[in-house]
């Protein structure tokens, strides 16, 4: 992953979302696999039919694409957007980037965020997982979902917001498209 860093920043931690979101993909490929195996099975098995035995290459190539067809749309697609999905804390921004070819990028300014909140399910407690949201402003929040070790994340975009830089009296300290950000103490900064 290339991330173009601002003059003086630096990543704090790049991780994926847990892997917990693969686990019915992956039990779906491999029903998909015992059934093309089973139908596989039963084409070259005993010809009691006279068409199958006529048809078995046609059948078995069609069996064999049909099951090729399921293995990418069920498992191979949500493997690559799980794959592609990158959420990034630097000390100055936190970032969320999707996709391959098409990519879209979220950024947050560690500056504007006045509060941060971290939900967990009961099955994500027990996989140490958990949805972080991370509010802007009205109508502008950032959401994190199924991030591994959701607190520790938390307690990071915290301390890397105490850490930024306070601001002069009535300045408010220059992003680098040179608008204004508020600090952690403008904001009256809340990591609940």
């Amino acid at each position: 992953m290339r991330l173009k860093l601002w003059p003086g920043e630096q990543v704090i931690v790049a991780t994926r979302p847990q892997a917990r979101s693969l686990f019915w993909p992956f039990l779906a490929l491999l029903l998909v696999l015992l059934a093309a195996g089973f139908g596989a099975g039963r084409l070259t098995r005993g010809q009691h039919i006279d068409w199958v035995a006529q048809w078995q290459p046609v059948l078995q190539a069609a069996l064999l694409a049909a099951a090729v067809l399921l293995a990418l749309r069920l498992f191979v697609v949500p493997l690559l957007r799980w794959c592609s999905t990158r959420y990034v804390l630097t000390n100055q921004r936190l970032l969320v980037r999707r996709g391959w070819g098409r990519r879209s990028e979220q950024e947050t300014p560690l500056a504007g965020i006045y509060a941060v909140h971290a939900e967990q399910s009961l099955l994500q407690r027990m996989l140490r997982s958990g949805n972080l949201r991370a509010d802007a402003g009205p109508g502008r929040s950032t959401r994190l979902v199924d991030v591994p070790e959701v607190h520790r994340f938390r307690t990071l975009v915290a301390r890397a917001i105490e850490q930024l830089p306070a601001a002069w009296p009535g300045e408010r300290p220059q992003g680098p498209d040179g608008t204004g950000h508020g600090t952690a103490q403008d904001t009256g900064f809340y990591a609940g």
